[in-house]
């Protein structure tokens, strides 16, 4: 599989301006999500809240839903992770479910947004779907280390998706998901 770095999760491999322009709806996504809201939200009000042509944007995305996953996938791929070097497996764990759990808690409508973009049937969010999941597993197994076991790995993945669901439906706040995400690590890995 090839590599796909933060600027190529789209539908081509970008550089230049067609990077920039990639930024730049990316950042006017989360402006409309916090003007209108997700059900709101379409591609034609984020280009002209990014000052391009719709036209333009649909070169790029397919979807609204392909747009919040993507801004999604490049906060996550381009966020670092609090550094610990903790000797303790448990500690380098629960920072990783942590940092996972808080990245989108200070914007409820992107929140929201994140989650009901992840669960669409688009192909292209799909991809990217595939994506974010292979960059926490990466994060995962990197915090394990040689100290747990895949096993390990696949029920934190499984604990933390269903957590992020249920925060994301407004079930939980994402402080009370990341609080019961260490809560779940802390069983797991015992």
């Amino acid at each position: 599989m090839p590599d796909q770095s933060p600027v190529e999760a789209t539908r081509r491999r970008l550089t230049g301006k067609r990077a920039d322009t990639v930024l730049k709806l990316g950042a006017a996504t989360v402006e409309v999500l916090g003007e209108v809201g997700y059900s709101e939200l379409t591609v034609p009000l984020v280009a002209a809240k990014a000052g391009l042509a719709r036209a333009t944007a649909y070169i790029y995305f397919s979807s609204k839903e392909h747009l919040v996953a993507e801004v999604y996938w490049r906060r996550l791929t381009t966020a670092t992770p609090p550094a610990n070097d903790s000797p303790e497996m448990i500690e380098r764990v629960v920072s990783v479910l942590r940092y996972l759990a808080l990245n989108v808690a200070d914007e409820p409508e992107f929140a929201a947004a994140v989650t009901q973009a992840l669960l669409s049937n688009d192909s292209d969010v799909e991809q990217l779907r595939f994506q974010i999941s292979r960059e926490i597993h990466r994060l995962l197994v990197a915090a394990v280390g040689s100290e747990g076991s895949s096993r390990d790995v696949g029920l934190l993945e499984l604990v933390y998706t269903g957590a992020m669901v249920r925060a994301g439906m407004g079930h939980l706040s994402y402080g009370e998901v990341a609080d019961q995400l260490e809560a779940a690590a802390r069983q797991i890995l015992a």
